[in-house]
């Protein structure tokens, strides 16, 4: 009954994902530099020309382009590229069986609820079926690590005068995802086994910015008028703020894992995972692009103990400089009585970029998170992410709850 309720509302909240897809959304890959009006930042520059006859003219000239910025380039460029990227869950499920061609029964082949955000190297088993839910929230606080509630970007408006006249811009930004994963693995045998994680993003976005001129001039010309930099409010600042929002479908994961041998020592396990391009990239809602990520899963389970690492080589379509080389490794161990179980797990993930980019070269998290199964095939865990160095577009910290069932 309670599997069939669970597996009843998972498909309806897909469903309803379908149908709403970029229902609200608004161009977020834009947002940024719609600020101003779109145009750039309305700064005037006043100055006298004296004619050849004789007397002056006062010439104007406005708009400094906000892509200009060396911050807004990182962001935009952070956003745009990584912003459809998001954490993906062990899809293996924490139960693993063998059949037992002699007793005719499924046997469980590991003791632990297995890893999080890790893969480990024994499969589902022949004919069996995972499905699982989970949901993550990310709030990205920093970029480079740099607040992005207070981020700064100057630039010159004089390039003869680089100590006077220069523009500075104030940012407020949010960045806020809640995403939920809805996959499945199923076991064609003992050893091979394919899953499919379908996400749902809803990203809301807004900044505000105050511009102000920083050692401005304020020389008087012939006409009486001052000359240099200004705006045309006439004020010491101007602001300006955006927003917007959208929900959709990201970008699906297939993968397929395939237990190429077992042995006292060490369970070794070669698998694929397809990204393809199916959440928009104008929308952040994908990377735009797709990948193609073969890696290698180790694990040995010993006792309730189990150690695993997972070594990977992303492609991706369309995008240099985006291949990069991905890891995990990691713990988990289990205990508890019955069919009441208990794992804990923690992981070191990483990713790095094989050709260097202004930003999000090296990224490395830290995470934990615990397994509780109250009854034979469901179980449900928490997790929790935190950065461990400042690179790239981050969060302080990222959340995980989920829920499984095997059958």
């Amino acid at each position: 009954m309670i599997t069939r309720y669970a597996l009843n509302s998972c498909l309806v909240l897909l469903a309803i994902a379908f149908l709403i897809t970029n229902s609200l959304a608004s161009n977020l890959s834009d947002l940024i530099t719609s600020l101003y009006g779109g145009n750039g930042v309305p700064v005037t520059k006043v100055f006298e020309v004296e004619r050849p006859t004789g007397g002056t003219d006062v010439v104007t000239t406005v708009q400094v382009p906000l892509d200009s910025f060396l911050e807004i380039q990182n962001l935009n460029s952070e956003l745009n590229s990584e912003k459809g990227s998001f954490p993906v869950s062990s899809t293996g499920g924490g139960f693993t069986f063998q059949y037992d061609s002699e007793l005719e029964v499924f046997t469980r082949t590991t003791d632990s609820l297995g890893p999080i955000f890790a893969e480990r190297a024994t499969t589902l088993g022949k004919k069996k079926i995972n499905f699982g839910f989970s949901y993550t929230y990310i709030d990205y606080s920093k970029l480079q690590g740099k607040d992005l509630h207070s981020l700064k970007s100057i630039v010159f408006l004089d390039q003869k005068q680089k100590d006077k006249n220069l523009l500075q811009l104030d940012f407020d930004v949010n960045v806020k995802s809640n995403l939920f994963s809805f996959y499945g693995t199923y076991g064609i045998t003992d050893r091979w086994d394919i899953s499919v994680l379908v996400p749902v993003l809803q990203v809301q976005f807004d900044v505000d910015s105050t511009a102000r001129i920083l050692n401005r001039t304020r020389e008087k010309g012939q006409g009486g008028k001052t000359l240099g930099y200004s705006f045309d409010s006439g004020g010491e600042t101007i602001g300006d703020s955006v927003s917007g929002a959208s929900t959709g479908i990201g970008d699906i994961f297939l993968r397929s894992k395939y237990n190429l041998f077992t042995s006292e020592w060490i369970d070794f396990t070669p698998a694929l995972d397809v990204k393809l391009q199916t959440g928009s990239e104008d929308e952040l809602l994908g990377t735009g692009r797709t990948s193609i990520k073969p890696f290698l899963i180790f694990s040995k389970s010993i006792t309730r103990l189990t150690p695993h690492f997972n070594l990977g080589y992303e492609f991706n379509s369309g995008s240099e400089g985006q291949d990069r080389i991905v890891y995990t490794t990691g713990v988990d161990y289990g205990f508890g009585k019955g069919n009441n179980h208990f794992s804990i797990a923690s992981d070191i993930i990483g990713r790095h970029k094989v050709e260097n980019a202004d930003v999000g070269n090296n990224i490395i998290d830290f995470s934990t998170g615990f397994k509780w199964s109250p009854r034979s095939g469901m179980l449900v865990f928490v997790n929790v992410q935190v950065p461990l160095n400042e690179d790239g577009l981050r969060a302080d910290w990222i959340p995980t709850a989920g829920y499984e069932l095997n059958f």
